[in-house]
């Protein structure tokens, strides 16, 4: 299961100031779910709230906005940001706090992998959302985990020593919780959604430094990217792999390409 104990004040704090990648995918999948003044609107795995945020200008007035996440720091952080948008700490699998069909549509930016039961959360989802409501999710592909350069750089680390012989098992499966996308969409169809569109396409982040690449991974993970290896260990893996990131960089900064992909359906 996903370990949300790792996380911290300074990963949460950390996690706001250097998401902007994420944000802007958060932001593309807004624009996919065509929102509109009026609609209620559940922001689920909200963290710091920027997405949230942005989603109330498009509603607000007449609209709400609810996000939720697992991580109290976040929500702190989240509340600080916008007194006005409702923050509960929470989970995706027990909605139970919101009676059916109270949602206009829901969205789930870089959330779903790390979601323990996606079907229960599913089901959830679907019963807060009104008939036709649509749901918003964005994610990596895990047919294509391998053409990034983060798994590719890493993987090169972790391949020496002492850090081979440390690796925790079930740490590397909590970093590999992504899925294939005809699984995802799978997901959704068993939860009674009917798929709108599926976009899967390359996205590429820049970084200053290879400190800054490991404080995005640790902090986007909650402190699970890290955790791989005894705590004895963490220090020096932070410093190879920031070491392995700035060996990669060019006139511009450290590239780090991926494949995301962006689904929207229709309960």
């Amino acid at each position: 299961m996903t370990s949300f104990d790792q996380d911290s004040r300074h990963l949460a704090a950390t996690y706001d100031r250097i998401s902007d990648s994420q944000f802007e995918g958060g932001k593309r999948l807004v624009e996919r779910l065509e929102l509109k003044a009026g609609d209620r609107v559940l922001d689920v795995g909200c963290g710091t709230g920027r997405l949230a945020a942005f989603i109330a200008e498009r509603v607000t007035p007449s609209g709400t906005v609810v996000g939720i996440d697992p991580l109290a720091e976040r929500i702190a952080l989240a509340r600080q940001r916008s007194g006005e948008i409702r923050f509960a700490v929470g989970s995706a699998e027990d909605l139970s706090g919101f009676p059916d069909a109270s949602f206009d549509a829901a969205c789930l930016n870089a959330v779903l992998h790390w979601i323990g039961d996606k079907p229960k959360a599913l089901a959830e989802i679907r019963r807060v959302l009104r008939p036709g409501g649509r749901i918003g999710c964005t994610s990596s592909p895990k047919e294509l985990h391998w053409t990034g350069t983060m798994p590719m750089v890493c993987a090169s680390v972790f391949a020496r020593s002492p850090y081979l012989e440390a690796l925790s098992p079930s740490a590397l499966e909590v970093m590999s919780r992504h899925f294939t996308t005809g699984e995802m969409v799978s997901s959704l169809m068993d939860a009674r959604f009917e798929l709108c569109e599926l976009h899967v396409m390359r996205r590429t982040q820049i970084f200053q430094c290879g400190d800054d690449v490991v404080d995005f991974a640790e902090a986007s993970s909650f402190g699970n990217f890290l955790a791989i290896v005894p705590e004895q260990l963490r220090a020096s893996l932070r410093v190879d792999l920031a070491a392995a990131f700035d060996a990669t960089k060019e006139p511009d900064g450290i590239s780090v390409r991926s494949f995301g992909s962006l689904l929207i359906a229709e309960g």
